[in-house]
């Protein structure tokens, strides 16, 4: 029990990263995400679980405004990065998407070869000022992706050409070259085989101590084993959110009870 206690003194002793009040998401017509409030820890992994269609994506993708290339989309609330309003109008979405990395749920590198997969980002967003600043960007990020072994002898071959966790980790060097200070997974090992996805959530467990890191996972196996908090949300409601183990072995929801057990979902 003090173990809990310490734990929870800690969580509340460490910053929020992202702060997200009131959050609100209609597609058309249709209301996804319903008054949503929640506060993300900077150096922590973030799991969002629950069923599908049920709004976790969708919150995900507000985080770096990708709803915006949504027709239709309309988000309401608020939702801070370093206190600062990510909606306000003054805020460019490619700037913020160089400060909120993404990676999806298939593999989608760029038909480039792997250098030029990785230094895409930092060439668009002028962040090196010469070819030398560039290879030690590249390298960096491939070494922190666990890539740079497999790939360094092959920098010009296609990326496309690297088995599917490989292009999974190509793809996280690629989201982590801009230097961003959150990093956003929608499902990212849905598409991969077993050992790839252990070296993915070993990698993980790594990047945590350099980013923010919100992970979207249909895996509550997932979830147990990569995150620190977790949220749950249901038909477009954040039912619970809390320290990951309190979660998984102590609900307060009955909602949250029954979808770890299997009775919903």
């Amino acid at each position: 029990m003090n173990d809990m206690r310490i734990a929870e003194r800690v969580v509340d002793s460490m910053e929020s990263k992202i702060t997200a009040r009131g959050v609100q998401v209609f597609y058309g017509q249709n209301h996804a995400l319903k008054d949503v409030d929640v506060d993300i820890l900077d150096k922590t992994v973030t799991a969002f679980i629950g069923p599908s269609g049920c709004g976790k994506s969708t919150f995900l993708r507000c985080l770096n405004r990708m709803n915006d290339t949504i027709d239709g989309c309309v988000v309401k609330g608020s939702i801070k990065i370093d206190s600062e309003d990510i909606y306000d109008p003054k805020v460019d979405p490619v700037q913020l998407r160089a400060k909120v990395g993404m990676v999806f749920q298939k593999p989608n590198p760029f038909p480039k070869s792997i250098y030029d997969n990785v230094a895409y980002g930092p060439k668009i967003h002028g962040l090196t000022r010469n070819k030398a600043e560039l290879d030690e960007v590249v390298e960096t990020s491939l070494r922190r992706a666990a890539l740079w072994n497999e790939a360094k002898d092959r920098l010009k071959s296609p990326g496309t050409g690297l088995s599917g966790g490989q292009q999974q980790r190509l793809c996280i060097a690629r989201a982590i070259a801009t230097s961003p200070e959150v990093l956003l997974m929608d499902e990212p090992c849905s598409a991969l085989d077993p050992i790839a996805t252990a070296q993915i959530e070993e990698l993980i467990d790594e990047l945590r101590s350099q980013f923010s890191v919100v992970i979207v996972t249909h895996s509550m196996q997932q979830a147990a084993r990569v995150s620190q908090r977790t949220a749950f949300f249901h038909l477009g409601y954040l039912v619970e959110f809390g320290e990951t183990g309190q979660i998984f072995t102590n609900p307060k929801d009955p909602r949250t009870e029954s979808y770890i057990t299997g009775r919903i979902g």
